[in-house]
């Protein structure tokens, strides 16, 4: 299989599945802190650019655990336009941890609920489906095609006899003109 076909397969077809799983272990974690999950606030201790697109800040954040622990996390936040007010530092934010595991915990107002799974993964089937079927009827690579028209009905090899037909005139030429 050549390189492009596998580039195109890796782009086409595996970074939406990779998108989509990921987004169904956030509608996940949504359900299990609904069943099980504790409410605490967080404080926004510091904010920086992203690094990789400076159209985005990261958030830092930390919530303490009724032991006495601090839990640390961070969140990407869109710079927004003229009116939108980012998050500064003292800022208390609401959030949800699961006991047993607080390193697992998501904002208030970010849960990924089932209609939103359910969209992508349709958009995602959608999407795949055609990438296949364009990728099927895409047009092979063949040679190109000769320049001009090849007389074929007068090709033959030279191991063939020439043909019979009108042969050389071998008798005297009619000369009807002088010189």
């Amino acid at each position: 299989m050549p390189l492009n076909a596998v580039l195109i397969l890796v782009l086409l077809i595996g970074t939406p599945l990779v998108m989509m799983v990921q987004l169904w272990r956030q509608h996940q974690l949504t359900v299990e802190l609904e069943e099980k999950g504790v409410h605490a606030w967080a404080e926004v201790v510091g904010t920086r650019t992203s690094w990789l697109n400076a159209k985005y800040r990261i958030v830092e954040y930390v919530f303490p655990l009724p032991d006495g622990s601090l839990v640390h996390g961070e969140f990407k936040q869109s710079r927004g336009g003229f009116w939108s007010r980012g998050t500064v530092e003292g800022e208390q934010i609401e959030l949800h941890y699961l006991p047993d595991n607080p390193h697992r915990h998501q904002r208030v107002g970010t849960e990924v609920g089932l209609l939103a799974v359910l969209s992508l993964g349709f958009g995602t089937v959608v999407f795949m489906s055609l990438a296949i079927i364009v990728m099927m009827n895409a047009p092979s690579k063949k040679a190109p095609a000769p320049h001009g028209s090849t007389p074929s009905s007068r090709l033959r090899t030279y191991d063939e006899p020439p043909p019979r037909g009108k042969g050389r005139v071998t008798g005297p030429l009619n000369r009807n003109e002088d010189y």
